[in-house]
């Protein structure tokens, strides 16, 4: 039987410096999807860098004024104030969201980087975690990408996607991807403006409920959690 192959698109937070490593969230995503869909190798879970791409960007409060009118009111205010004061937090964090959407260049390479990723190591299934789920719906939503992907098998986890918010940045309401399956991993305990359901109806999309609340994380928002939960492990990764 052919070893399945699965590319992780992580979300904010300046994750890549792990990335050569194997190490800290790399190695615990890595061992956790070996272990639930039986691969051979540590090579069959592969990631996909992007944070070098948000670098050039730096979000304005005119960014955030333009976001935050139409979604997140409280952030502009905390982003005026603290400029700055924890800078690093800010570019790894919030930035990252309002970049991703106030810059169609950035997005345009963001897409392009995922299909170069997706032609080379042509991934039967993949892990993409809260910004990641956005860079996947922006990119397999997106008009040129409507073919060559009827084989992929998409899991999103903590996304924003439900969130009412976005509705006036995103292709709304949610469209039918081009996949195989799409699976939304959701959490109702989640404080990252992810806990909101997905409101599709397609034959290819499912929602599976993988509710926790983890002592050690306030925002219960971890990529791990999601891809641990006995729901996820039950209901999507033993069905692949």
């Amino acid at each position: 039987m052919k070893t399945k192959k699965v590319l992780c698109i992580h979300g904010i937070g300046g994750k890549d410096a792990l990335m050569n490593d194997n190490t800290g969230w790399v190695k615990d995503w890595r061992e956790a999807l070996i272990s639930h869909l039986s691969l051979a190798n540590d090579q069959d879970v592969q990631f996909m860098p992007f944070d070098s791409f948000f670098k050039p960007y730096d979000a304005t409060a005119t960014d955030y004024l333009r976001f935050l009118s139409q979604s997140f009111l409280g952030l502009w205010g905390d982003r005026r104030r603290h400029k700055g004061l924890v800078k690093d937090w800010m570019d790894n964090y919030p930035d990252m969201v309002v970049e991703f959407f106030q810059y169609p260049d950035l997005r345009m390479k963001l897409r392009n980087e995922l299909k170069k990723y997706i032609t080379i190591l042509k991934p039967d299934v993949i892990y993409s975690h809260s910004l990641g789920s956005l860079l996947c719906y922006d990119y397999f939503s997106h008009p040129e990408n409507q073919k060559g992907h009827e084989d992929i098998i998409l899991v999103t986890a903590g996304s924003q996607l439900g969130n009412p918010g976005l509705k006036y940045h995103l292709p709304y309401p949610i469209v039918r991807l081009p996949l195989n399956k799409w699976y939304n991993l959701n959490n109702s305990y989640d404080n990252v403006f992810a806990r909101h359901d997905i409101s599709a109806k397609f034959d290819n999309f499912m929602q599976i409920e993988t509710l926790f609340d983890d002592k050690d994380d306030p925002m219960n928002h971890n990529g791990l959690s999601y891809l641990n939960n006995e729901h996820a492990i039950s209901k999507v990764w033993k069905q692949i």
